[in-house]
């Protein structure tokens, strides 16, 4: 089941995350393929690991995103990454995918607007800004390239 919620943040704290993610000195890190090693070499993207509890990644910026882990009521969580994904000037839409195979809960908050719709099989979540959507990750899922916008960033929370 899919669930979308408009301005699920408070705005200021949602700014907050945004100017922090969007301004010049946060770090983002080359990714050579967004679904997996199989895609293609023109298929990358860039992310910052907030958390990863395989690859014991916390980011410095953990703390920014605390408040938001407790509004969606996160026990436990797996990894929480931000995701930058380039306009290449054309249309393009991922592989389908799973983020892990076993049942837990997922949520993408979007950062900004742009038309790099998220697909949910026959459902399709165009991005705008403090909208959240809540899915089942162990569910395929596809993300795709913005055209209106130089950038889509969003952030990707997988937990218990």
């Amino acid at each position: 089941m899919i669930k979308v919620v408009d301005d699920f943040l408070d705005k200021e704290y949602f700014k907050e995350i945004q100017d922090t993610m969007l301004g010049g000195q946060f770090p983002w890190f080359y990714n050579p393929y967004i679904t997996d090693d199989e895609d293609k070499k023109d298929k990358y993207y860039f992310t910052h690991n907030f958390y990863d509890s395989k690859l014991y990644v916390n980011s410095n910026y953990f703390n920014l995103l605390i408040k938001f882990l407790n509004q969606i009521n996160s026990k436990s969580i797996i990894r929480v990454k931000g995701n930058l994904y380039l306009n290449k000037g054309k249309k393009e839409i991922h592989r389908f995918h799973k983020d892990f195979s076993y049942k837990h809960k997922g949520c993408l908050l979007y950062i900004n607007d742009n038309n790099g719709l998220t697909y949910f099989n026959k459902e399709e979540i165009k991005p705008k800004p403090n909208r959240i959507v809540f899915f089942d990750p162990s569910k395929d899922h596809a993300s795709s390239l913005p055209t209106d916008d130089n950038r889509r960033i969003n952030i990707n929370v997988n937990y218990f």
